[in-house]
């Protein structure tokens, strides 16, 4: 080998390296570089509590990983997710899940109003709290060392000499690293990961051999080595350090909420021990403690960022429901939303299967409904039905009028559009005007002076908000086309006039992710 072969060989490793686990997959957005301001360093939004709870949503920022936020079984899962989502209930909210991308900096999608809490497991810092600020801790963790289970290498520091330790391109802990390094002279390298790479896929990469050790929290690592083989945890490079979540500056009634949560839910004893309430002791438990539920996670089947699958019958819904001009990954978000995906469900009201049609609204299909072929036929129908009613409105109030009435019924949602006049509120407009008109259909007030009566609206907007949000993440985790043409069908989904169903518009409400 010449004078450059070792160099020219290191060079293609590391182009190796770098193209490992490069897949298609979501994008994790970063926080912000520790030496920069963020794009947008101060708030110029002013949306506290009030607003929030005016408008029904709270948007929140998190990373797409097994720890935080992540798809399984068709719905929405995570540790950051689970707690952040229960506050909201609590408030009156739905949640809204915002995954930034590569090139978005987390506080500056706070700062701008496209989220208003970031919910990432992130250890607060001074070079964050210049910018945004912390809620009270979520939890406490250490940042370990994660070694291949047949290295030699122990739990002092002093071993770890010559190995090169990989840290997340997104974790702040990388500066305190290499100061860690200076300061006790130890001889050790520091490399980031690619970004986007998660700390689970950097933890998958020790245990195949291709990285030599990561750096990460230790409840991820205790996690993954509860489904991961062939790993093994080092040194402890930190104290216990407390994370927390990030709220805007001009937002004291939204962090004294969150803080009240928090303090009920996880705190400090006396004697410095953590102690956890019932509700939080059994998520924590769920993502970081129990070996069934942490394992179950990682099946790539329940997994379409590992499978690009939602569910079983995703061949079927995505001829049914292109074939009548839906994204097929908005009628799996709302096949979720009614029946988890279960073809036999049943509601108290007599709603069957899959779409949790009505008998007497069912047609032809009245007697077959838990047939998941002849139940999408009747739900698709009813569908389209109201979709074209709405024609004269915007594409997303649209889509939200039709689905508001999927779940409501017409006279609910039309009582809503009255008080919405009454109230001087656009009634062809969802955000201001229905979001906020149909809860007070629950008001005595309001309904009694309605046609339909007493209805609980606030139960339709959460509806809506839930499937809208995980429709904007089935498209970032499922191609809307495979590979090959779609199969045709025809059968008596359309009404006799209207059998032409090339003509349909496409309900690609939101474009796909690049």
């Amino acid at each position: 080998m010449g004078p450059q072969g070792p160099w020219v060989a290191l060079a293609l490793l590391s182009l190796l390296l770098f193209s490992l686990g490069c897949g298609e997959r979501i994008e994790h957005g970063n926080l912000t570089d520790t030496d920069r301001p963020p794009t947008i360093p101060h708030p110029t939004v002013d949306r506290d509590l009030d607003l929030l709870r005016s408008g029904g949503v709270l948007r929140v920022i998190t990373r797409y990983n097994s720890s935080n936020y992540f798809i399984h079984r068709g719905g929405q899962a995570g540790f950051d997710f689970e707690l952040i989502n229960h506050f909201a209930q609590a408030q009156g909210l739905s949640v809204e899940v915002i995954v930034p991308k590569n090139d978005e900096d987390m506080i500056s999608l706070l700062n701008d109003g496209r989220g208003d809490v970031i919910c990432a497991g992130l250890v607060p810092h001074p070079s964050l709290e210049r910018w945004v600020v912390a809620t009270r801790p979520t939890n406490f963790v250490h940042k370990v060392v994660v070694l291949p289970a047949n290295s030699p290498r122990d739990d002092n520091l002093e071993s770890l000499s010559g190995l090169t330790l990989t840290i997340p391109a997104e974790d702040g802990f990388r500066n305190e690293l290499l100061a860690l390094k200076d300061e006790q002279r130890l001889r050790f390298f520091v490399s980031t990961g690619r970004p986007g790479a998660d700390p689970e896929e950097l933890l998958a990469m020790v245990a195949h051999g291709q990285i030599e050790a990561v750096v990460v929290d230790d409840i991820i690592a205790r996690a993954a080595m509860m489904h991961m083989d062939n790993l093994k945890t080092g040194p402890i490079l930190s104290a216990s350090q407390p994370t927390a979540w990030y709220v805007r500056e001009n937002c004291p009634e939204l962090k004294s909420a969150l803080n009240k949560y928090l303090h009920e839910n996880f705190w400090v004893d006396q004697d410095g021990l953590s102690r956890r309430s019932q509700t939080y002791g059994i998520i924590y438990d769920r993502y970081f403690e129990n070996p069934l539920t942490v394992r179950g996670f990682q099946q790539a089947a329940y997994r379409p960022d590992k499978s690009g699958s939602l569910s079983i019958y995703d061949d079927l819904i995505r001829n049914r429901a292109e074939a009548a001009g839906f994204d097929w990954r908005l009628v799996a978000a709302q096949i979720y939303q009614e029946s988890r995906f279960f073809p036999e469900a049943r509601s108290r009201a007599d709603a069957r299967g899959l779409m949790q049609v009505m008998p007497q609204f069912a047609g032809a299909q009245r007697d077959s409904l838990f047939i998941p072929e002849a139940n999408l036929t009747a739900g698709l129908r009813m569908l389209r039905g109201t979709w074209r009613s709405y024609a004269y409105l915007d594409s997303l109030d649209r889509l939200r009028f039709t689905l508001a009435e999927y779940h409501a019924g017409h006279g609910h949602v039309t009582d809503a559009r009255r008080l919405a006049i009454e109230m001087g509120r656009n009634p062809n407009r969802w955000e201001g005007a229905l979001a906020v008109t149909l809860p007070r259909l629950m008001e005595r007030k309001h309904f009694s002076t309605t046609r339909h009566g007493f209805y609980g609206g606030g139960k339709t907007v959460s509806y809506v908000e839930e499937i809208l949000n995980r429709y904007r993440m089935y498209m970032r985790l499922v191609k809307r086309y495979p590979a090959g043409p779609l199969d045709q069908f025809a059968d008596d989904l359309t009404n006799s006039d209207d059998a032409d169903l090339s003509a349909l518009p496409d309900l690609a409400i939101l474009p796909d992710p690049k």
